[in-house]
């Protein structure tokens, strides 16, 4: 009997893991689709220049994700297994309403006063893309907030359906603001903007129809003590994400300002295009791989209190690496056999002749991102500032290569310099978890 009922357990388990696999897989698919359907079509409408306007103001977006959002969603992700443990949820979201709406104020005025003075030294359309990127940003970010909260609770379905609408809804507005007004970089972000503030409605409305969140959401008896601690050890934890912002900044967004100021805007677009098409199967795989793994790491990984929990979150880890770093080979080996092919598919004439990047590119993204679930291991142990030496080395040294390689190489040299700071991301990230070691203090 004993066994049998061992057997039911290992079952269900595995059951519920292949239904939550299998939404996760829907979700990236439809907008893994989305997102190249919109490479094509936007390429075209808007050619190079206008293309590489666009990729500058998503940018200026992602830079509300570096420094606010992303690790805001980050701590929203680690601290909810920890406060439901603790059985605290009401404070835990008590602090997250009310930092969301404090950060949205005073995003949005400051986004407001960004463009009136870019209105004024660059003219209306740049003004119009920093604006209309700023608040594409806050909505992201609440939008990221949202999608943390509900893979925590592993509602994978409500997740994957949000991101494949909003990759979907992105391009599509984008594509008819586009062929009704003006083919410019700003118009295409209106219609980012748009598509992702009606997802995010939606998010909120169907994370409130969660038993679990809804009768700890609205909780008006939270012991002041505990919100107190709460929001410690939550901006604490998002602190360490803060930290290296400007790191990741660099790492995601300096090679197209690198581009701009020595080739202009036509190579931001070729490089950006490129980019996409080499980012879109390692995001999807990556982003797919966190939904289903990060909430997982965390769970065995709980408050952190036995050396057990460690063993079983730092193996977790491990495999998922493994797991990673097979799939990335054939990615790889696809992207550099086929490189002219699906440049040529996906983008337009302008664009193919840069198709020997599109390998390049591949390799440098998917050796980060490899590099970057072997930080889940000091995340488990509240521990994310031990990364800082690892990322500020990764990014200087590729600000140094790419400035330097963009001069003697041009656009290839740009992708080289992912590749070489990558590898030596990876390297720091290995001499730093090896002297992680668990302690009863923990």
């Amino acid at each position: 009997m004993k066994y049998l009922l061992s057997f039911r357990g290992i079952k269900v388990c595995l059951s519920k893991l292949g239904n939550e696999v299998f939404w996760i897989l829907v979700g990236q698919l439809l907008a893994f689709a989305g997102g190249f359907i919109g490479i094509k079509v936007l390429t075209n409408l808007l050619g190079p220049a206008g293309y590489g306007q666009l990729a500058l103001g998503l940018t200026i977006a992602g830079l509300f994700t570096m420094y606010v959002y992303g690790p805001l969603a980050n701590a929203v992700a680690r601290f909810y297994v920890v406060y439901r443990e603790k059985s605290e949820l009401g404070a835990y979201f008590s602090v997250l309403k009310k930092s969301h709406a404090v950060l949205a104020v005073f995003l949005i005025l400051s986004a407001l006063l960004a463009g009136m003075i870019t209105y004024f030294v660059s003219g209306y359309e740049w003004a119009m893309i920093v604006l209309l990127s700023a608040l594409f940003g806050v909505v992201s970010g609440i939008n990221a907030s949202y999608i943390s909260l509900q893979s925590s609770i592993r509602q994978r379905k409500v997740v994957a359906l949000h991101q494949a609408a909003d990759a979907w809804l992105r391009i599509g507005l984008s594509i008819v603001l586009l062929l009704l007004f003006d083919t410019s970089g700003f118009t295409a972000l209106a219609g980012y903007l748009l598509g992702t503030l009606l997802i995010t409605l939606s998010q909120g409305l169907f994370a409130l129809r969660n038993s679990e969140i809804k009768a700890h959401w609205k909780k008006r008896d939270n012991d002041e003590i505990a919100e107190k601690r709460c929001f410690r050890e939550l901006s604490g934890y998002a602190a360490s994400f803060m930290i290296f912002s400007s790191f990741a900044a660099i790492s995601m967004y300096a090679d197209r300002w690198v581009l701009q100021g020595t080739l202009g805007a036509w190579a931001v677009g070729v490089y950006a295009a490129i980019f996409q098409i080499a980012a879109s199967p390692v995001n999807m795989f990556f982003s797919m791989l966190n939904q289903l793994i990060i909430p997982i790491v965390f769970e065995h990984a709980g408050a952190m209190t036995t050396a057990n929990q460690a063993d079983s979150s730092a193996s977790v880890v491990r495999q998922t690496a493994l797991l990673s770093s097979a799939a990335m080979v054939l990615v790889m080996v696809i992207a550099w056999i086929f490189s002219e092919q699906l440049v040529s598919l996906f983008t337009s004439k302008a664009f193919t002749a840069f198709h020997n990047l599109l390998p390049v590119t591949v390799f440098g993204i998917a050796v980060f991102n490899i590099a970057q679930i072997f930080t889940l291991k000091g995340a488990c142990f509240n521990r994310p500032k031990i990364y800082f030496w690892p990322k500020a080395i990764q990014a200087f040294t590729f600000l140094a290569a790419a400035f330097s390689m963009a001069k003697s190489s041009g656009i290839m040299g740009v992708a080289l310099a992912l590749c070489i700071s990558s590898v030596i991301y990876l390297m720091a990230i290995f001499v730093v978890n090896s002297r992680i070691k668990f302690t009863h203090n923990y």
